[in-house]
């Protein structure tokens, strides 16, 4: 019985003790955590501090020569980059204009070809027009020449006279080479005139001489 009770109080005692190990063994890994932490932050503040330092220092011992070079660096970067954008805006307007003065000469061409036509147009009617006067005119001279040489020909047309035929007149000689406008027989007068007598028993004669 005795034994084993000392086992327990054996076992209990090493528990114990293990336990208090486990305790200070955590504590000192968080203890070693944030001490490592707190170098880590310290070590990056540091680097951040060192930085700024030299960078101020870097500006602080730039030479009056260099700002000047570089803001000059500054003001040419400006200044080419203003120049191309107004190359740009150049291009663009003589583009603009080029386009424009395109499209107004083909406007011009265009409305000089619808003018032309249609002064061709007119001038063709007018053509047209004195052409058919012309025309006209010549057609009237035509008849007014037609009217005067009909009137000269009635005119110079002697008129046909005729005489009651007496039994003599049936007795002159008969031409049979000529006939009458409706198959009369042509007689023969005195003084060599030809002439016919008709059913009225009137004589006619086919020429101007008489008897």
């Amino acid at each position: 019985m005795k034994k084993i009770i000392s086992i327990l109080c054996l076992s209990l005692g090493l528990l114990v003790a293990f336990d208090g190990v486990s305790q200070d063994d955590k504590a000192s890994k968080s203890k070693a955590k944030k001490e490592m932490s707190d170098a880590d932050k310290s070590a990056k503040d540091a680097a951040k501090a060192e930085k700024k330092a030299a960078k101020e220092a870097a500006k602080a011992g730039m030479s009056d020569a260099d700002k000047a070079a570089k803001d000059q660096a500054k003001a040419d970067k400006k200044a080419a980059k203003d120049a191309a954008k107004a190359a740009k805006a150049d291009a663009k307007g003589t583009a603009d204009a080029t386009t424009d003065a395109a499209k107004q000469a083909a406007m011009n061409e265009k409305m000089a070809k619808v003018r032309a036509a249609k002064d061709a147009k007119k001038d063709a009617a007018a053509t047209a027009d004195k052409g058919a006067a012309k025309a006209d005119k010549a057609a009237d001279n035509a008849g007014l020449k037609d009217d005067k040489m009909s009137k000269t020909a009635k005119a110079s047309t002697p008129a046909v006279k005729e005489e009651k035929a007496t039994p003599a007149d049936y007795k002159a000689p008969v031409d049979a080479s000529k006939k009458g406008p409706n198959g009369e027989k042509v007689m023969t007068g005195p003084r060599g005139g030809k002439y016919y007598i008709n059913k009225n028993g009137n004589k006619t004669y086919l020429s101007s001489i008489k008897g």
